[in-house]
């Protein structure tokens, strides 16, 4: 999170006219791919128009961040993923209305009303003041006659010139895109994402502005790795190497940690293991040539994303759920992955994916590495059916329960009867639910189950059985950087691949429901994700830190 101090006096932008807004946010395309998710139906063309209303409001009304704390405005999200669930007109209007519009900054023009251009765009990038003009800028931009989402990203994102520009005037910040478009727990992919698989310049406009005023700092992660002619070295292997095996040697790698840092040890982290996490990430190669290429390559990564969340959020059957919020962002990160590559060219693709495994592994530690007991994991019951009384969470709904007439395939009594497909019941829930996180995630959830739901136990051995063998690279931790005491730092067990299987969608959606609440069922929202109680974190360490410097 970035601390950043407002203007002195805002002023308020001035309106779009109907007829530009009307094309930033057209009605919402077929998604670009078919490992995009589809899309469930709505009610007539009323929840349409809620959508395309809700959006413009938001897009004129509100700053990209709702506090001063980097928080994101997360409106637009919320609203796209519930209309793809099958939301209705009044549930879209009070989801923006009830769980967005309260908190929500107003959109302010630039300081000394600064219009970014080609000439000054490098100058404000990071400084979330200039949020704005920066969003005036990529209007123009997505609204250009013969603009194509390709090559908006290509040379935005992906070009050495708005990555590391060798040409850049001595003194002048580089601009990064393709690092700042991954910050801030990945927030900018998804905006863009949106936009991307919905076909809504607006949303394309807003994340590539957002982008813009991200700060940079991972450098040691993206930039550098991607950008800088970085040198083959001894951890590069010459075939492709499983991304499931690099997080199995990070497991026993004993030089990282056990415990979720907190925030002021982020930057040491990158001190004195910037170096070390760069050597597994560029064992995982991901050279896309082709469609079958990334095919392979997304798979990889969404096991891995959520693995990282999912399972790694999970102490045991009779334990709290964590839900963890940060390494839920690789889930739903993920899930629009193929939305936007079918915009890029293969070298794009490839950038895009490394650089979203090189994010989610250094999450995942900052998280504290958890472990994956698979074997317990996938031991427990399956929703429907019912879980023994010590499980913190039942494998069967709250409150009343349909009663299945004795005619219904399988009997009146037969679990199967009574949900006979628990994803139903999940996103009704979900819909419902004022967490804005939420339907995200079990959105990316029930499409990774759709496209792998059906690998038995087994199938994981069998391909990591065909990878290069990789072991713990010798990359030397520098000084200066992150302080751990030694009870803090250990090897972790390999995870029993052969464990797992497709269901671990369905477990890991069912748990997260769980945790935050079954609230269309009668449970209260449990408060889990709320932005109330990471802001107040946020404030008591402002404060903590204010008291220790005084």
């Amino acid at each position: 999170m970035v601390n950043t101090i407002p203007p002195a006096n805002p002023i308020p932008v001035a309106p779009s006219p109907a007829e530009v807004l009307a094309r930033l946010f057209p009605t919402p395309s077929f998604p670009p791919s078919v490992l995009a998710p589809a899309r469930l139906p709505n009610a007539g063309p009323g929840p349409t128009a809620a959508l395309l209303k809700t959006l413009k409001d938001n897009h004129e009304r509100s700053h990209v961040f709702f506090n001063y704390y980097s928080f994101h405005n997360h409106a637009a999200h919320h609203l796209l993923a519930i209309w793809a669930l099958g939301a209705s007109g009044p549930l879209i209007t009070a989801a923006y209305e009830d769980t967005h519009l309260d908190h929500m900054r107003d959109a302010f023009q630039a300081p000394d009303h600064v219009v970014i251009s080609d000439d000054n765009f490098h100058d404000y990038l990071g400084d979330e003041n200039y949020y704005n003009a920066y969003l005036d800028y990529f209007h123009k931009v997505v609204l250009a006659p013969g603009a194509t989402t390709s090559d908006i990203l290509e040379k935005y994102i992906f070009s050495s010139e708005y990555n590391i520009n060798d040409s850049l005037a001595s003194g002048k910040q580089q601009p990064e895109m393709l690092n700042r478009f991954v910050e801030i727990l990945i927030h900018p992919l998804i905006h863009a994402g949106y936009g991307a698989e919905f076909g809504l310049p607006g949303m394309l406009a807003e994340g590539l502005a957002q982008a813009s005023v991200h700060p940079a700092r991972a450098t040691v992660f993206v930039s550098r790795l991607l950008f800088s002619g970085y040198p083959d070295s001894q951890y590069r292997p010459k075939s492709h190497v499983h991304a499931l095996a690099i997080l199995s040697q990070m497991l026993v790698d004993s030089r990282f940690w056990t415990r979720s840092l907190e925030k002021h040890e982020f930057e040491a982290m990158l001190v004195s293991h910037g170096e070390l996490i760069n050597s597994y990430g560029e064992m995982w190669t991901c050279e896309i040539n082709s469609q079958e290429d990334f095919n392979r390559h997304f798979e990889e990564l969404v096991w891995a994303s959520t693995l990282m969340y999912g399972v790694g959020s999970w102490d045991g059957e009779s334990e709290e759920y964590r839900a963890d919020f940060f390494t839920m962002h690789i889930v739903t990160s993920c899930l629009f992955l193929p939305s936007l590559c079918a915009h890029l060219s293969y070298r794009s693709q490839s950038l895009l994916l490394r650089a979203h495994f090189l994010v989610s592994i250094t999450w995942w530690l900052v998280r504290g590495r958890p472990a994956l007991p698979l074997r317990k994991f996938f031991a427990a019951p399956l929703a429907p059916l019912p879980s023994p009384a010590h499980f913190k969470y039942a494998t069967t709904l709250p409150g009343v329960l349909p009663q299945p007439a004795a005619s219904a395939l399988l009997g009146g009594d037969s679990p199967h009867a009574v949900a006979p497909n628990v994803w139903y019941p999940l996103l009704q829930n979900t819909i419902v639910h004022p967490n804005e996180h939420l339907c995200k995630c079990q959105r990316a959830l029930a499409h990774f189950a759709v496209l792998y739901g059906h690998r038995e136990a087994g199938f994981m051995s069998e391909a990591l059985s065909t990878s290069p063998a990789i072991s713990c690279p010798d990359t030397l931790l520098l000084p200066g950087g992150l302080e751990l005491a030694k009870d803090e730092c250990k090897a972790l067990g390999v995870p029993e691949w052969e464990f797992l299987d497709g269901s671990v969608f369905l477990r890991v959606a069912w748990l997260t429901g769980a945790a935050l609440g079954w609230v269309r069922d009668g449970e209260p929202n449990t408060g889990a994700w709320d932005y109330q109680e990471f802001e107040r974190v946020a404030l008591e360490r402002d404060a903590l830190e204010a008291k220790m410097n005084a």
